[in-house]
């Protein structure tokens, strides 16, 4: 989809892009990144559950992985991209395991998904994850911690991703330093609650061992 900061994240670290590169999730909903232009010397294929634009084959990556590679074939990929995807699949651990499968050794994964967020359903919105479920999930790539982080819907915004714990106060909504504190004073607001949390993605680089 259409994240601006999904966008930036690639392309940041596009100097870790190779060919041949594989996006899940790449049909054009009418406002989704076109990570394709940005890389049009590289063999780039696209896949998401169902045909459509910017899609080259139909395929589902929870489905055994013979039934993958029957679609787009047994090549495996240097370069993978992975954007609001997990969320919307019923078995992650089984995405997970045929993602690493299509992937070289030494290949770049770059994988976001959401923390906390909207309910989104295309078709239908499952999980929400933590680093640790990252780990879980791909035990066989490395997490390249510096270039990656956490996002919110705002462009810019990142937070690294050792970052334990979000506390918020009413400055952090209200531009206007004065009107946050009398509202804070007038106890018409109450932000500093240590597990209140932004929308967050998680913007992952990890590297296959």
């Amino acid at each position: 989809m259409g994240n601006l900061n999904q966008l930036d994240f690639l392309l940041e670290n596009r100097r870790r892009v190779a060919s041949p590169i594989l996006e899940i999730g790449s049909c054009d909903y009418g406002n989704s990144n076109d990570f394709r232009s940005f890389f049009p010397e590289f063999h780039y294929l696209g896949v998401d559950r169902e045909l459509g634009p910017g899609v080259d084959a139909a395929c589902d990556f929870t489905e055994p992985l013979e039934s993958i590679q029957s679609r787009i074939g047994d090549e495996k990929f240097r370069t993978v991209i992975c954007f609001s995807v997990m969320e919307h699949c019923k078995d992650p651990f089984k995405m997970a395991g045929n993602i690493t499968s299509v992937t070289e050794r030494k290949g770049t994964l770059f994988l976001s998904v959401p923390w906390v967020w909207n309910i989104h359903a295309f078709p239908d919105d499952y999980w929400r994850f933590t680093p640790s479920a990252i780990r879980l999930l791909f035990p066989e790539f490395e997490i390249v911690e510096e270039l990656s982080y956490w996002s919110t819907k705002n462009r810019g915004e990142r937070y690294p991703l050792g970052v334990k714990k979000l506390v918020m106060d009413e400055s952090m909504f209200f531009k206007n330093r004065a009107i946050a504190e009398e509202l804070s004073r007038q106890g018409l607001t109450n932000f500093c609650h240590p597990y209140y949390c932004y929308p967050l993605l998680l913007n992952m680089l990890l590297v296959r061992k």
